[in-house]
């Protein structure tokens, strides 16, 4: 196996095709169309104009025709577009600099992942075809949270394989848990379910001891603990309100939970939405697990038996946070497609990998196109994301 999954000349090379983005973002003076996206760059921009003092109570200052303090979520997502607008950058484009930053080291944790539980193979071919899964293409060039909160959930997953070899890795489990809370709230629930998933299936196989992660995982949510502490004191400091009561009031108070009972059809629609998803925004790769388990049972099912260890847990934890997922999200009243969209990776990434094994043609394509173009990932991202730029206002918004 390789020592690591990008060479240095591909790592530059990713470095350069990022900052030739960026580049290109501000100099085209980048705003989206879509709501939130827009919204959070337009609070990033008027946050930086403020003194850092003000920075934990953003205001809506009239978007979405809204006014008073904004308390949707914590302002994890409008951090570095601040500090990157205070260091010179126009904070509105910087948003959107932080967004496709995002994807690019969500893409590459995902390679990592994948490099430690099936092969170097899988891991380039990954790099690639995730590209083309029309959730990256919707989400190509955002300043939501969804991007920040899968890399959070990656640097967990990792920092818990780490943790078993030395505690070093303890601390930066706790980070990405906090980050997490701070950048979506409530959502960490899902992040802590992936890794207690992560931790019962060991993917990675990891050696070293199995009470570490547990002990680690048990620090980080005594760090969200804390920090939900501080971040109210904080905020109370500067607005003389709380934070969390008038959040949970926002975010929880309005919901309703259908149960198989009492409200079976609501839950129906409800899993029917979210199953959707996972099947469509994954593509084609969720339909190559579909063909793959319906069409081909036998081959799969002796794929199965002799398949290595490591990849059989790889399929478990990324079905298994899939289906997680589906069953913490379905029953809620407030329900979109975007609360899905770290399973839709898990999804897409198992199918990715199964279709370059099932189909050896797909394999040796993208094999030989990883081969034949130097930094062929970093290319083909930078190349979506320019064609996004010149196309965006005739795509269609899935």
């Amino acid at each position: 196996m390789a020592t690591r999954l990008l060479s240095p000349a591909e790592a530059r090379a990713w470095a350069v095709c990022f900052t030739g983005v960026a580049g290109l973002l501000i100099l085209t003076g980048f705003t989206s169309a879509d709501p939130d996206s827009a919204l959070h760059a337009a609070l990033s921009a008027r946050l930086a104009e403020g003194p850092a003092s003000r920075w934990i109570a953003p205001e809506w200052w009239g978007e979405w025709n809204s006014t008073g303090l904004y308390r949707e979520h914590p302002i994890g997502v409008f951090l570095l577009p601040v500090i990157l607008g205070w260091l010179g950058l126009p904070t509105v484009q910087a948003a959107y600099v932080v967004g496709v930053g995002a994807s690019v080291v969500a893409l590459l944790l995902i390679g990592h992942l994948v490099r430690q539980v099936v092969s170097q193979e899988a891991a380039r071919a990954v790099l690639l075809l995730l590209l083309v899964m029309p959730v990256a293409f919707i989400f190509r060039v955002r300043a939501n949270h969804e991007y920040p909160m899968l890399v959070c959930l990656l640097v967990v997953l990792i920092g818990l394989d780490g943790v078993r070899r030395t505690w070093a890795y303890a601390p930066l489990v706790a980070a990405a848990l906090v980050a997490a809370l701070l950048i979506k709230g409530v959502f960490v629930v899902l992040v802590l379910a992936a890794a207690g998933l992560w931790i019962v299936t060991n993917p990675t196989r990891a050696a070293g001891s199995a009470g570490r992660p547990i002990a680690a995982l048990v620090v980080g949510i005594v760090a969200l603990a804390g920090t939900a502490v501080v971040y109210d004191w904080l905020y109370v400091g500067v607005t003389g309100e709380s934070f969390w009561g008038p959040y949970w009031q926002r975010q929880l108070a309005p919901l309703t939970i259908a149960t198989p009972l009492e409200s079976a059809p609501t839950l129906a629609h409800r899993v029917l939405f979210y199953v959707s998803r996972l099947l469509w925004h994954p593509a084609p790769w969720s339909l190559a697990l579909v063909v793959l388990v319906v069409v081909r049972a036998g081959s799969m099912a002796a794929w199965w038996r002799r398949a290595p260890d490591t990849e059989r847990r790889g399929v478990a934890f990324g079905l298994g946070f899939a289906a997680l997922a589906l069953a913490v999200l379905s029953p809620s009243s407030r329900f979109a497609e975007r609360y899905a969209f770290s399973a839709t990776f898990a999804v897409g990434t198992v199918g990715a990998v199964a279709a370059a094994r099932a189909w050896p043609g797909l394999g040796r394509a993208v094999a030989w196109l990883d081969a034949a173009v130097p930094a062929a990932p970093a290319l083909a991202w930078c190349a979506l994301v320019v064609l996004r730029l010149v196309l965006g206002p005739w795509l269609p918004r899935w």
